[in-house]
């Protein structure tokens, strides 16, 4: 019986020290997060990489209450990112998913920081190696991994094994 409490009163005291140091209230850009991963759930369905929009919408909703790793962009940075995932969506809807940066109407080669994006697919995946969203990696200039979704390279899942970029963020 004894036993039995000791491994009882342990498990309650490394729940509540597990969680006293996992939660916290100084996650940053929680709203900028979600509002590129609601984005890139939209133009990621147009690639194949999502089924059900709401679905990945509101995984990434959950996982963004951790926040972005970097500062929160200002709204016009924000923005011109937002509008370039939603561009490469777009194209990618109307061109298929294949498409070049430079195919697309406006093209959207000017936009890629990285010689790895070539497709709209891939600005989709990856839009932290963007000029409009390299905040997301914390430089000024470039491409990149971060620690968001968006920043990790992976790509939005329904079932929540891609990324904020990277689903772990």
């Amino acid at each position: 019986m004894s036993l039995t409490c000791c491994a009882l009163l342990s498990a309650v005291c490394a729940f509540t020290l597990v969680s006293a140091v996992g939660c916290g209230t100084d996650a940053q850009g929680v709203d900028e997060c979600r509002q590129i991963e609601e984005t890139r759930c939209v133009a990621a369905k147009n690639c194949g990489f999502v089924s059900d929009i709401p679905d990945c919408q509101r995984y990434y909703r959950s996982q963004c209450l951790h926040g972005l790793p970097v500062p929160p962009p200002g709204s016009v940075k924000l923005t011109a990112c937002l509008d370039v995932i939603r561009a490469a969506g777009a194209c990618a809807q109307s061109s298929g998913v294949d498409t070049l940066l430079d195919d697309c109407e406006p093209s959207l080669s000017g936009s890629a920081a990285d010689d790895d994006l070539k497709t709209t697919c891939d600005l989709v995946k990856e839009p932290e190696k963007t000029a409009e969203c390299s905040f997301l990696t914390g430089s000024s200039g470039g491409a990149g991994g971060g620690s968001s979704s968006a920043a990790k390279g992976g790509e939005p899942s329904e079932a929540g094994a891609g990324g904020t970029s990277g689903a772990d963020g």
